[in-house]
């Protein structure tokens, strides 16, 4: 904490006349199927009703059709609209502390839904956004775990993500080249300014990894199914696993990490990434759209970004894996999913133990990131 606390007034961006165009921010971005369908309607009305009697003291704009002042009037007019509209109408909400479009919002609700004549072939998206000094707060990340929670059942989630983010205002073009350069700085930001771009990308595949990763049930069975994903991160003791009714939510330690370039990569961000990997879209498209403004991300760089957190055998310095009874390769931190909360430091040369009556199978040790 004391990091982001040291951190963020480099990550926050002001206008001469003092309106933030860019915030660190906190974010939860969950992608869905139907959203076309009433009961979703009405399932993501009850989101943003939950949201405003949290934070409604901070709200002060929304966009529907086109960027207004919030009152509670609209509020309420906004959401019988949605809930009448067809299967084959759009909707795109928004609520926000921001009062124009020009400015980023420390509090946020926004969703876009699919369209019934795409059939299986979209995805709906709910994304909220905090501020990230909501986790200082006494209770701030049970408040937020919960309310992730809340959300992933609510949308039936199928995958998403949750964590630390470059917040930028409604009309973000301009200022996609300095998302860029943080991200470039700091691999534990989520690039999410163009979140509605996923909607079709993201079918069959999971954006990533960070804080929080959002595994729906059709995901999981590709890894042995939550049985199985507890297994492979079982040996942990800071990986934290939640049951959503869609799925699995998996918390990669106690709070997010910014990854400073210069410091090593956050090592339970690799641990996980190690683990649901194979899930993660092997052709991304660009992160962001052509911008007059400066670099922002291009084919090149979006495929460096999504690997960020790979730590390959064969590619970098991670020691390979180690078979029970064999002596360790290298000093430090490792663990197996053999066993619950096995991570633990070995000396080099220092023999493996082995598991008896393991249900995982046969003991192999793997590299925890930690020398």
């Amino acid at each position: 904490m004391n990091n982001l606390s040291e951190q963020s007034a480099n990550l926050t961006f002001e206008l001469p006349d003092n309106t933030p165009v860019v915030r660190l921010g906190l974010i939860a971005t969950l992608y869905f199927k139907e959203g076309y369908s009433l009961q979703s309607k009405r399932n993501v009305m009850q989101c943003f009703t939950r949201f405003k009697e949290e934070f409604g003291q901070h709200l002060k704009g929304q966009f529907d059709d086109r960027y207004k002042k919030l009152t509670d009037s609209g509020f309420s007019k906004t959401q019988e609209k949605i809930r009448e509209s067809g299967p084959n109408e759009q909707y795109e909400w928004h609520i926000s502390s921001a009062a124009t479009a020009n400015e980023a919002a420390a509090y946020s609700l926004s969703a876009l839904n699919s369209f019934e004549v795409h059939g299986d072939q979209k995805r709906s998206y709910l994304k909220m956004t905090l501020p990230w000094s909501f986790l200082k707060e006494p209770d701030g990340v049970a408040r937020f775990e919960e309310w992730l929670v809340y959300l992933c059942d609510q949308v039936e989630a199928e995958h998403g993500y949750g964590g630390l983010s470059s917040i930028l205002p409604y009309d973000f073009d301009r200022y996609m080249p300095m998302e860029f350069q943080l991200a470039q700085q700091y691999v534990g930001l989520e690039v999410d300014s163009m979140v509605h771009n996923f909607k079709r990308e993201l079918l069959d595949h999971i954006k990533g990894v960070n804080w929080y990763t959002i595994v729906g049930t059709r995901f999981t069975e590709q890894l042995g199914g939550k049985d199985g994903l507890r297994h492979a991160l079982s040996g942990r003791g800071d990986v934290e696993m939640l049951d959503y009714q869609g799925g699995l939510i998996i918390r990669a330690g106690a709070l997010p990490e910014l990854g400073a370039i210069h410091e090593p990569l956050p090592v339970t961000y690799v641990a996980v990434n190690r683990v649901l990997k194979q899930l993660r879209n092997p052709k991304p498209d660009q992160l962001h759209t052509y911008s007059p403004y400066g670099n922002c991300f291009e084919q090149d760089s979006t495929e460096r970004w999504y690997a960020r957190f790979d730590q390959d055998d064969a590619h970098s310095k991670t020691p390979a894996r180690i078979e029970a009874g064999q002596p360790c390769s290298a000093a430090g931190y490792w663990f197996s999913p053999a066993q619950a909360n096995s991570r633990r430091y070995f000396d080099l040369g220092e023999i493996m133990p082995r598991f008896s009556g393991s249900n995982w199978g046969d003991t192999l040790w793997y590299w925890s990131g930690e020398a």
